[in-house]
């Protein structure tokens, strides 16, 4: 007896054992039971999600002589000549291959012909968007008054494709993927009728790689099966070529610590084993996916990529390492590669170099790269902010513990409080007193000592600091920082400890220096020196 793969095995008889799709199951099924059968149907959705089955379980339900509450009774004359593929009241064609017009013609001339057993003649096309134009004209007419004993199911996984006279005349349904609960309990049931042991962990990988299509996941049981009917989750990565779990955590760690020799090694590694490159690039990219949802939506993170409580605590714990815009310049960078590498000579080199480009980060100069690293700095900054008060607040302390004088001296007279610092008026020797309060940030605010480091500051007579960029290029990167009420408040503190006034601080925009009011003496010196340059020059008097 031949075999028959898995998913010719299992394909559905009725609507009842078709996985997921509940509204279209649902909507077809009353419509049999009403008679409110359409002359034309539109069947959507990528492949393997069930549009040719329900196609071929409609029309045997239209056709069956005793249906039960819509299903095909599969006991009639009818129901079993289309289980054997015997009736003349079941047409399918391929459009990929019958995409002419003359394949149309013959289509409108054999309509006209009744139904020999059943109710209706129905004619399954799929693939029907590989139609040409002039076949489309010709089928156009036919599918708008057919007689009233023809149905067309069309079925097709790009309707954009069709034009827009064929999708008016058809009442359209869209199968969508489905889920990896769904899968996981089909290939559990064709598992168990193939009297096969396989762990839950391996269902769970086959079901994710199907990528919500049933067709696939019963292909990968099937190859599966062949290797042995004992199966676990290691068994069933080396024959899809992808990495377990442990070494995605690793390689993408690697990424995390900038650690370029790490990457390279393990490339070797998936290499050495004769991994697909682009089965781990995407393998990379699904769990930089992860990582992204892990920063951005952590408490619905197990339900929408249905993980345990550990595993979400392990993506959680991983993405601490990177910032969001990161994650997302990474994810775009390995996408990319996917498609570079099915043009690429050496897949291996473009996998190498996507990598080194996610690794090396600090040499990237583009807008992206600046603000992730800035937002990573920042982040670094605030924790290091943090514990450096902590620590200078309790050796203050101590130190005021240890050297507070006693309120009265030896002799019984009071002793006098120690002189306070006088004020510095705000007009007056501003350089030195920003240059003190620069030492004093340097050591209690090293992340706004680092920002002011890139920039001037200038006190007008009214008590007010204004800081500036020394450079345009990046200088917005060091305003927007410094202009938050945090560090300003930081920064004015500082500054009335040291002085006593009230000072406001500002970070203003980069402007082109300018020549200092009342200098008109050094102005005048350096326009003799554009002039006449720096060197000695001999002036001779030519008056006779």
């Amino acid at each position: 007896m031949p075999y028959f793969a898995l998913y010719r095995q299992w394909r559905p008889k009725d609507f009842s054992h078709v996985v997921g799709q509940r509204a279209v199951i649902d909507t077809l099924r009353n419509q049999v039971i009403n008679d409110r059968i359409a002359h034309a149907y539109l069947f959507c959705g990528s492949r393997g999600t069930g549009k040719t089955s329900t196609a071929k379980i409609l029309a045997r339900a239209i056709n069956c002589e005793h249906p039960n509450n819509g299903d095909p009774c599969g006991e009639c004359p009818n129901c079993l000549r289309m289980d054997r593929e015997e009736s003349l009241d079941v047409i399918e064609i391929d459009a990929a291959s019958n995409n002419g017009v003359d394949e149309m013609r013959d289509l409108r001339d054999s309509v006209k012909y009744p139904p020999q057993y059943g109710k209706y003649r129905v004619y399954i096309i799929d693939e029907v968007h590989m139609l040409s134009t002039s076949a489309f004209n010709a089928l156009l007419k036919t599918l708008e008054e057919p007689p009233s004993h023809i149905v067309f199911i069309l079925a097709t996984t790009e309707p954009q494709k069709l034009p827009e006279t064929i999708l008016s005349r058809c009442q359209r349904f869209d199968f969508g993927r489905l889920s990896v609960a769904d899968i996981q309990h089909r290939l559990r049931e064709a598992s168990d009728a193939a009297g096969a042991e396989i762990s839950n962990g391996a269902l769970t990988v086959i079901a994710r790689a199907a990528e919500g299509g049933m067709r696939d996941a019963l292909s990968i049981l099937d190859m599966c099966l062949g290797y042995g009917t004992s199966i676990d989750e290691n068994t069933v990565r080396s024959i899809l070529g992808t990495c377990d779990r442990s070494f995605m955590f690793s390689f993408v760690q690697q990424l995390a610590d900038e650690n370029a020799s790490g990457l390279f090694r393990m490339i070797d590694q998936i290499m050495r084993e004769g991994r697909d490159p682009s089965v781990f690039i995407r393998d990379v990219s699904y769990h930089l996916r992860s990582l992204l949802l892990a920063k951005c939506c952590p408490e619905d993170m197990a339900d929408i990529l249905d993980l345990t409580a550990e595993d979400t605590q392990e993506y959680r714990t991983q993405a601490e390492a990177f910032t969001v815009t990161r994650l997302m310049n990474m994810m775009d960078l390995y996408m990319k590669a996917e498609n570079e590498m099915r043009l690429a000579s050496s897949p291996r080199l473009a996998l190498e170099n996507t990598s080194l480009k996610c690794c090396i980060r600090t040499q990237e100069t583009d807008s992206r790269a600046l603000a992730d690293r800035i937002e990573e700095l920042e982040k670094r900054i605030d924790a290091f902010e943090q514990g450096s008060v902590r620590v200078h607040a309790a050796a203050k302390g101590a130190a005021t513990e240890k050297t507070d004088p006693p309120a009265n001296s030896s002799n019984g007279e009071k002793q006098a409080p120690p002189e306070k610092k006088k004020a510095a008026a705000p007009s007056g020797n501003f350089d030195s007193v920003w240059k003190e309060a620069m030492n004093r940030m340097s050591k209690e605010a090293p992340g706004i000592w680092s920002m002011l480091t890139q920039g001037n500051a200038a006190c007008d007579g009214n008590s007010q600091v204004h800081w500036r960029p020394a450079k345009k290029e990046g200088s917005e990167f060091f305003i927007g920082p410094l202009s938050k009420e945090d560090k300003k408040t930081r920064i004015q503190g500082i500054l009335k400890e040291i002085t006593g006034v009230d000072y406001t601080f500002t970070a203003d925009p980069y402007a082109a220096p300018q020549e200092a009011p009342g200098n008109t003496e050094d102005a005048f010196l350096n326009e003799l020196i554009k002039t006449f340059g720096r060197e000695p020059v001999r002036i001779v008097d030519e008056l006779k």
